[in-house]
């Protein structure tokens, strides 16, 4: 396949459609021909896949002392699914995270947290990472949402005409693909590797992180799509797994036909930096003694830069 420079832009994963926006990001599409029921297991090295459940149309995490973390486009619904239990939220409990103050950025972000009714869940306690990923660095993220379809897409696009036009072709050769999503929603994991950290915007501000879906890198290689909104990363740090990010959107290119339910190559997938959001989640779960201990182990908190908008070309 031919690569070439490409441009994306960020659709915001809102619940409601309307104006400019997508609808919310499904499991996360892998680059492997035939998919199936790849991956929707946890990993042999997992980092945390029984705590991802479903809420409403997406994800949530549950970090631990009946406390779930997610996207402030997913909130609440009726409570968090964890292998299959409904935990009800408890009423009152509701939490929207800010961006403490940021200079010239939305006082509240695309983070929500609330507790559950019954927080007796036997699940274990998820650390939230105190350093971002490196650009470079591989996350796991696990995401609930559409599945791909069978077999890879493959489009001719004509990038000189404003919007692009995208024609669908059985041709390999043509000069982009990817991954069509049906309705059917599961849990799948994935990995990526950073590759920008700054701030970006979904009618919020959000310090983030970046993934491109770049093809031929391995049939683990993921991407966002519309379900996985509130969905995990994790990043191993010295040996152990932390909760990286939050799934909050999905980068397409111009006019791409589907939006967020396919996958193209050179989208991107956009999380919200923990470790920037980290001291407001110590804040909210306040544990007892021994337990904030281990959230507030050492680790700087780094300030956000602006998104860096790069080109790939080959």
């Amino acid at each position: 396949m031919r690569l070439r420079a490409l441009w994306r832009w960020i659709a915001v994963l809102a619940l409601a459609c309307a104006g400019p926006f997508a609808c919310p990001v499904g499991a996360v599409v892998i680059d492997l021909v035939n998919a199936g029921s790849a991956n929707m297991s946890a990993p042999s090295d997992d980092p945390g896949w029984g705590n991802v459940g479903a809420i409403g149309v997406g994800g949530g995490v549950y970090i631990g002392y009946g406390w779930v973390l997610t996207a402030n486009h997913v909130g609440s619904g009726d409570g968090i699914t964890l292998g299959g239990v409904k935990y009800p939220m408890l009423s009152g409990t509701g939490h929207r995270l800010t961006n403490a103050g940021a200079a010239g950025k939305s006082s509240v972000t695309d983070l929500y947290m609330f507790r559950i009714a019954n927080p007796s869940v036997s699940l274990p306690f998820i650390h939230v990472a105190s350093t971002a990923p490196a650009n470079g660095e591989t996350v796991t993220m696990i995401g609930r949402g559409r599945l791909q379809q069978a077999n890879p897409t493959f489009w001719d696009i004509n990038d000189s005409s404003n919007p692009w036009i995208w024609t669908e072709t059985t041709a390999e050769l043509a000069n982009e693909a990817g991954f069509k999503a049906d309705g059917a929603k599961e849990m799948r994991w994935g990995t990526n590797a950073i590759d920008n950290r700054g701030w970006f915007n979904v009618g919020v501000d959000v310090l983030g992180l970046g993934a491109t879906f770049d093809p031929y890198v391995s049939t683990n290689e993921a991407q966002v799509v519309n379900g996985d909104s509130g969905g995990a990363v994790f990043v191993k740090q010295a040996g152990a797994w932390n909760l990286a990010g939050i799934i909050i959107a999905q980068g397409l290119l111009p006019n791409q036909p589907g939006g967020t339910s396919t996958a193209a190559f050179y989208n991107t997938s956009f999380f919200a930096d923990l470790s920037y959001y980290r001291p407001q989640i110590v804040a909210i779960v306040v544990p007892e003694p021994a337990a904030m201990t281990q959230l507030i182990a050492a680790g700087g908190i780094s300030l956000g830069v602006w998104w860096c908008r790069r080109r790939r070309a080959g």
